[in-house]
């Protein structure tokens, strides 16, 4: 199992500065938010690329995951609009190929809300055939493409496991993956083991953090209704090996390094109660 990080912690700072602190805090990798301050996709180039590749050697930190910016943004794959939908999967296709480029293995995707009013089969059949698009130019370029249930209050869309076993059998791709956020099945009484009974070698990622089991709120480790150590010894019973990312926006950008401390630490300790 690994450890990480994620730069939209950092948001307000450079992305260097995000490699440097996950290094000096232990973490074996840092999950990339592609906005402008840190990768923006729009003008990724080679040059930015190997920029990042000199981070993750200088500072022994590697990128297990880019994260475009598209949640609560005008880049919905489940909008009823033909063009928000070609410029997300634009956007997303340029997200392929930074990925390829850095040599990270994996994309993040959500369902972002689709919009009051709307018809869920019409809204589900948009969403498996942008889902189809975007993994047909993922298949050969070696990146696979993560979806990422979210809470209700985000969007009602992939919320469960069970929502992401559906979409691997309507679009029918190897390189379509799930992830595990502990907040979404916490607030929705999903058990973490579903996603791995469910899911099985599809199950490829996980964001840790604690939740107040109500929103959508991501807090800092042992603030929350969440028993870390125990989530971690339930992932590590189903053969998850993989990597568990913090991920602590909800209070992290007041001072993200002091948020990283207290994570290192609360991992630490539970490393090292599991022997890991």
């Amino acid at each position: 199992m690994k450890f990480g990080c994620m730069s939209l912690d950092f948001k307000r700072f450079p992305l260097e500065h995000c490699f440097r602190l996950a290094g000096a805090y232990g973490m074996d990798g840092l999950e990339i938010f592609c906005a402008r301050k840190h990768l923006h996709l729009p003008s990724f180039t080679a040059k930015d690329a190997q920029t990042i590749r000199g981070y993750e050697k200088r500072y022994g930190v590697e990128v297990p995951m880019l994260t475009p910016n598209t949640l609560g943004q005008d880049l919905n794959i489940c909008s009823d609009d033909p063009a928000e939908r070609e410029e997300a999967l634009t956007l997303l296709k340029r997200g392929v190929d930074a990925a390829e480029m850095i040599e990270a293995p994996r994309l993040l995707i959500t369902a972002d809300h689709p919009g009051f009013f709307r018809d869920d089969r019409e809204v589900w059949s948009v969403l498996v055939e942008s889902v189809k698009e975007l993994t047909a130019y993922a298949e050969g370029k070696g990146v696979r493409i993560v979806m990422e249930p979210v809470t209700p209050m985000e969007s009602p869309v992939v919320t469960t496991a069970r929502d992401c076993l559906r979409l691997f059998q309507d679009v029918d791709s190897p390189a379509l993956y799930a992830m595990l956020d502990v907040v979404p099945p916490v607030v929705v009484h999903e058990p973490f083991s579903q996603y791995f009974e469910l899911l099985g070698e599809r199950m490829d990622y996980i964001h840790i953090c604690d939740t107040d089991g109500v929103t959508d709120a991501h807090i800092r480790l042992g603030r929350g209704v969440l028993p870390a150590a125990d989530a971690i010894n339930t992932f590590l019973h189903h053969g998850y090996q993989g990597y568990v990312t913090a991920e602590l926006y909800t209070e992290g950008f007041r001072d993200p390094e002091l948020m990283l401390s207290n994570t290192a630490r609360a991992l630490g300790q539970i490393r090292a109660e599991l022997g890991l």
